[in-house]
């Protein structure tokens, strides 16, 4: 028994071994080593701060930064979110949930009675999304919806951008980095507000590939007559300059302050909410 312990233990040793020689690549190689490292991959298990992910790197950005960093890209961000929820009774909306890497987090990080909503409406990572929620055992605490969040309840076409499951968008792709795409439900995010009701707190985080303005402007524009508004936005502005209306002045208008602005997203909250 001791024997064939010893030589799992050399065996996971060498795989480990590998695997950081592959990252080392990776990173310091060639755009053509990066295309080898591909193809000598799959889905990878890491685990940062007692949470179990598994990450596939070949054909997202989120993942390949977890696969390379062993933590998700957008740290400021995600941390800046963990100390608003931690230990309240909160409902978090992740919109473009990803692989999980806010999702994950935030549940694990919230208090009693909590409940998050992911949004992901890419066939794929809605697999890896359940994968990532049931390591972490939160299948009771998540709820996943397959749809993209638009301006009307409908559906739409979800438009894959290059080798980057991540940047799929409801938003056009036009040229050669346009790599397909896939028909998807469309639902306004005023059909899922009233879940709020059940908590003390509300936080919405947006990344949805420059489409924030399909998700946002109608939520924004009923608040003006007094409609529901979360307590705490984060929002990606990566692509602001391709929006029709600025969307974070509108914001703010409504009562909120910018508290962080880091890695491409801006956080706000509302002034009478502020942790």
């Amino acid at each position: 028994m001791g024997l064939e312990r010893d030589s799992g233990m050399m065996a996971d040793q060498i795989n480990a071994e590998k695997m950081e020689a592959l990252r080392i690549r990776y990173r310091d190689g060639s755009p053509e080593d990066r295309v080898l490292v591909n193809e000598m991959l799959g889905p990878v298990e890491i685990e940062f701060a007692d949470i179990r992910m598994v990450v596939d790197p070949r054909d997202n950005y989120t993942e390949t930064c977890m696969w390379l960093e062993g933590y998700p890209p957008e740290l400021k961000s995600l941390l800046a979110l963990v100390r608003l929820v931690e230990d309240r009774n909160v409902l978090v909306l992740d919109v473009g949930a990803n692989c999980g890497a806010f999702t994950v987090p935030l549940a694990l990080a919230s208090g009693a009675g909590s409940r998050v909503i992911a949004f992901e409406p890419n066939p794929i990572m809605i697999g890896r999304l359940g994968l990532n929620v049931q390591l972490n055992n939160l299948t009771e605490m998540v709820r996943i919806e397959g749809c993209a969040l638009s301006d009307r309840d409908g559906e739409a076409v979800l438009n894959f951008k290059g080798h980057n499951y991540g940047q799929a968008s409801l938003k056009d792709v036009t040229g050669r980095m346009r790599n397909g795409g896939v028909l998807v439900p469309t639902r306004m995010l005023s059909d899922f507000t009233e879940a709020s009701n059940n908590h003390d707190y509300t936080v919405l985080k947006i990344d949805v590939e420059g489409a924030e303005e399909l998700v946002l402007n109608s939520i924004l524009d009923d608040a003006e007559a007094g409609g529901w508004l979360p307590d705490a936005i984060l929002i990606e502005v990566r692509h602001s300059q391709d929006w029709q209306t600025d969307l974070c002045a509108k914001i703010m208008a409504r009562g909120f302050t910018k508290t962080m602005q880091a890695e491409g997203n801006a956080l706000y909250v509302q002034k009478t909410k502020s942790a």
